[in-house]
């Protein structure tokens, strides 16, 4: 058994799945038809994917998931708590700076206090 470059096995790959545009494709065929290594790593390819090539059953979502999807797209947003605007992402950063400001005041307000 021989190695495969990398390169030749990314070229079938390819071919196998269908990527290449017409003229590449064309190529890569020409070019299968005249490696015999080439065309063996094709056809582990499209044995590989052969299962993915038979129809998938068809299956219907529960009814309750349109109406969900509806109910996230176009209701009106429910009102927030004040701690959860407070605590949201976006502001995180803010309440950080608010609580680090609060301490340092308190720092300076013990030091002015109880220094000699």
């Amino acid at each position: 058994m021989t190695v495969l470059t990398e390169e030749k096995s990314l070229l079938a790959a390819e071919l196998a799945l269908g990527l290449l545009t017409p003229e590449h494709h064309a190529r890569a065929l020409r070019a299968a038809e005249a490696d015999p290594e080439l065309r063996e790593e094709l056809a582990r390819w499209q044995h590989r994917l052969v299962p993915y090539l038979e129809p998938a059953p068809e299956v219907s979502p529960p009814a309750r998931s349109f109406a969900a999807i509806e109910a996230r797209l176009f209701e009106e947003p429910k009102p927030q708590s004040l701690w959860a605007r407070i605590m949201a992402p976006e502001l995180r950063g803010w309440l950080m700076l608010a609580v680090l400001a609060k301490l340092g005041v308190l720092v300076l307000l013990a030091y002015a206090l109880f220094s000699p």
